[in-house]
């Protein structure tokens, strides 16, 4: 049997649970950080199949068919066709770029002891909002004709949507499954 440990080494192992810390001498800093056990957390990314080399590689493709096909008409006089073959190369190009800027887009949201995080990167910015857990509510927006409800979580006037990226089922998971974590207090 292992001896009673003091509250500096439970809280250093983690055996130590709660929002407490206490200054006992001046080794040991007056803030101490406790983790916590995740007690809920779910990722939602965006399904990117192709991958940035695909993507280029398809975008190269068609540029090539487009501008073959625009060259033989030019060939035959319709010179005109070259112009708008560019305009639909460059209308192109800039949507894949979009594509390939949102692809490593993702969302987390974890329910950890007395807190909600969200965290999420959209198009390369890291956001983050800490909530309280007793004060935090999940609201399901109506969806517009044709688009699944959005989630937010509301908390102190502040709302976050959370779940753009995920399928009507697995949106119905995690509001089922974030209330009963947001309840279990």
């Amino acid at each position: 049997m292992a001896p009673p440990r003091t509250l500096p080494e439970a809280a250093a192992c983690g055996r130590l649970r709660g929002a407490v810390s206490f200054a006992l001498d001046s080794t040991w800093p007056a803030v101490q950080s406790i983790p916590f056990e995740a007690v809920y957390c779910v990722t939602s990314r965006r399904n990117d199949s192709l991958g940035a080399r695909g993507r280029w590689q398809i975008f190269a493709a068609l540029c090539t068919i487009s501008f073959g096909v625009a060259l033989a008409f030019a060939a035959f006089g319709a010179w005109l066709v070259l112009p708008y073959s560019a305009l639909e190369m460059v209308v192109l190009f800039l949507a894949f770029r979009w594509i390939g800027r949102h692809a490593t887009d993702w969302e987390r949201l974890s329910v950890q002891g007395d807190r909600v995080i969200v965290e999420r990167e959209h198009a390369g910015v890291l956001t983050r909002n800490e909530f309280n857990r007793c004060w935090t509510r999940l609201e399901s927006e109506r969806g517009e004709f044709g688009r699944a409800p959005r989630l937010a979580l509301c908390s102190a006037g502040e709302r976050v949507p959370f779940g753009d990226d995920l399928s009507a089922a697995e949106r119905e998971t995690v509001t089922k499954d974030l209330r009963r974590a947001l309840a279990a207090r």
